[in-house]
């Protein structure tokens, strides 16, 4: 019980970081009332799809930036950002969509230290091309990325949501990114949002009630979220123990 309350009381203290991390830096730049919100890119480490998924398998992904608050690198890249599915569906007679929902629960960085967060999966983008010599890339399709809208049903109620992302890389600096080489010309940038290169995938927050969860849909059988999926993180700014 005691552990609950503590629980609720931390996300209400963050809740308006969350919050806050569905709207693009230029929205909040122009109110003047641009809160704190520290961003990370980092990318899947293995497929994940819905109709194979179960709830609370764990979802590895490898930081391709650093997480820098007040000057100092917090989560420094090559570092695990650990979660876990919360949820499954897949579209049936009782079900409307697919849905694949995701949880992050942690940072461990490159010296083992671990960093609990309140973070979102605010934009995806599918690798651009496949690699026939990377056995990461082998079962990959190759296609020109489009931006699919964010938002469903189930998310917190913030208005539309504009797509606005840019792909700028090509399948060798994705393989880099993948392996922690490199940050440079990345898929996405600080204020994309949506799902880059997945048709009919769409992304949608629950932010209510803690934890933060990320819910990625689709009208198709099956959400796939492939290795090597490039992913903007957006959350409170993390801290460490002391």
């Amino acid at each position: 019980m005691n552990q609950n309350r503590r629980g609720c009381k931390l996300f209400a203290l963050v809740l308006p970081f969350l919050i806050a991390l569905l709207f693009s830096t230029s929205v909040m730049a122009q109110t003047g009332d641009q809160p704190r919100v520290t961003t990370v890119f980092a990318v899947l480490t293995k497929s994940l799809e819905s109709k194979s998924a179960t709830a609370n398998q764990e979802v590895i992904l490898q930081s391709i930036s650093d997480v820098i608050v007040d000057g100092k690198v917090i989560i420094p890249k090559g570092s695990k950002l650990v979660g876990h599915v919360s949820e499954v569906a897949t579209r049936g007679k009782d079900e409307p969509q697919s849905v694949l929902a995701i949880i992050i629960d942690k940072a461990v960085t490159t010296e083992g230290v671990e960093i609990l967060l309140q973070a979102i999966i605010a934009a995806v983008a599918r690798p651009k091309s496949a690699l026939s010599s990377d056995p990461t890339y082998g079962m990959m399709h190759s296609n020109e990325p489009k931006m699919i809208g964010s938002g469903a049903s189930s998310a917190a109620s913030t208005g539309g949501l504009s797509a606005s992302s840019k792909v700028s890389s090509t399948a060798a600096v994705a393989t880099a990114n993948l392996k922690g080489g490199m940050d440079e010309s990345s898929l996405l940038n600080e204020n994309s949002q949506g799902a880059e290169g997945y048709e009919g995938l769409s992304l949608s927050w629950r932010l209510m009630a803690p934890p933060p969860v990320t819910v990625f849909a689709s009208k198709g059988k099956n959400v796939k979220l492939e290795a090597g999926t490039q992913m903007l993180l957006r959350m409170a700014p993390p801290r460490l123990a002391k």
